[in-house]
């Protein structure tokens, strides 16, 4: 398993870069909700996964962190720019297509409320890859077992009761 701290780590550095990137070009009509939802998906499995080689445990720890971080961070670009992007990019054209060619609402109102529209599809559809991030990595059994605290159920048979009591008298 990746050390938490080096994918928290490359996780921050994401979402930095991510901020100063959103701020400086408002043109995009996503929410970014979506991308921190799928973003800390990719940092599950990330931390789920062992990223370092074998042949670098024989180097020294800092050389190690700073090799899980890097490729941490690569990941993390890789699952957030490539894969999330281009799945925000196509709901926003089929939400355009089929919101403004069904004439459903006018122009000047999808414009105005464009990132609602977006997000209906977008918010639902991170959470469900974010809970298919926590089943493939078991935490839902793992939460069960932390949150509900697990009873045997004991049941008893009055044969076996008597049975017990007559075989085993008391001294």
């Amino acid at each position: 398993m990746t050390s938490w701290e080096c994918v928290y780590l490359a996780g921050l550095l994401r979402v930095i870069q991510s901020l100063a990137f959103y701020s400086r070009s408002s043109n995009n009509p996503a929410p970014q909700l979506p991308s921190l939802i799928v973003g800390l998906a990719a940092m599950d499995l990330i931390w789920d996964t062992c990223l370092v080689p074998q042949e670098l445990h024989n180097l020294p720890a800092v050389i190690r962190r700073m090799y899980e971080v890097l490729v941490s961070y690569l990941l993390l670009g890789i699952a957030v720019q490539l894969f999330w992007k281009s799945v925000d990019f196509m709901c926003v054209i089929l939400m355009r297509d089929i919101i403004l060619g069904n004439g459903l609402v006018s122009k000047i109102d999808y414009n105005n409320y464009e990132s609602y529209w977006v997000g209906m599809i977008t918010v639902p559809l991170s959470l469900l890859i974010l809970g298919s991030a926590g089943h493939g990595i078991d935490y839902f059994h793992m939460l069960h077992d932390g949150l509900v605290h697990v009873q045997s159920k004991v049941q008893l048979s009055w044969k076996e009761a008597l049975r017990y009591v007559t075989c085993n008298p008391r001294k």
